[in-house]
């Protein structure tokens, strides 16, 4: 469902709202991360064998094809994931998730799931990055997409209690070449999906 250039113009401003707020949430702490810190001195081998984390933020969804809106849809997500570390500083598991967005009473989710990867690059700091690859759905309604998705992102965390750490984390999801369904119909074809999420995180390490 297309919305009106008054709703899309509302969408951008709430995002660019948002924006403003998480960026010193999420962009400063990584600015800092230079400055040495004993909460940060904990070695990146002092970990567990298995690694489980838990994410909640906001994620902005847009679709691109031709007679798809321009704006993106903001609604809340959650992400849980769980793994084992190949090596100190990388952990490999697999995660879920979803995301949902109340469109003028009809509900708009995504379900995803996949293989994640976590690097730590810096030994004895929270900065991280990330890389996955899975599957997506999108559903309202009627309507529905599913296509492969890749995930890439970064994140900070620091040290909370013991193996437990909190942070930060800002990702992008995108699929690409997909179908978008009314039922038994093909809607659009060729169509690709992108959310934008910004997240908070606990992890155990």
């Amino acid at each position: 469902m297309a919305p009106s250039q008054g709703t899309v113009r509302l969408h951008r401003r709430v995002l660019r709202g948002i924006q403003r707020r998480l960026w010193c949430v999420w962009v400063l702490p990584v600015l800092l991360l230079g400055i040495p810190s004993s909460a940060r001195s904990q070695e990146r081998g002092d970990v567990s064998d298995r690694w489980l984390t838990l994410s909640v933020g906001a994620g902005a969804l847009r679709f691109t094809c031709d007679y798809c809106a321009t704006g993106r849809d903001l609604g809340p997500s959650v992400r849980l994931g769980v793994g084992a570390y190949a090596r100190p500083d990388l952990g490999i598991g697999i995660e879920v998730g979803g995301w949902s967005h109340d469109d003028d009473g009809i509900r708009e989710n995504v379900f995803e799931a996949g293989v994640v990867g976590q690097l730590y690059p810096r030994p004895g700091s929270g900065l991280h990055v990330l890389g996955g690859l899975g599957w997506v759905g999108y559903r309202a309604d009627s309507f529905a997409y599913d296509a492969v998705r890749l995930s890439l992102g970064a994140g900070w965390d620091f040290p909370l209690s013991g193996r437990w750490v909190v942070g930060n984390e800002i990702t992008v999801d995108a699929a690409s070449f997909g179908a978008l369904r009314n039922g038994d119909r093909t809607a659009a074809s060729q169509v690709s999906l992108s959310v934008l999420r910004l997240s908070i995180l606990l992890k155990r390490r």
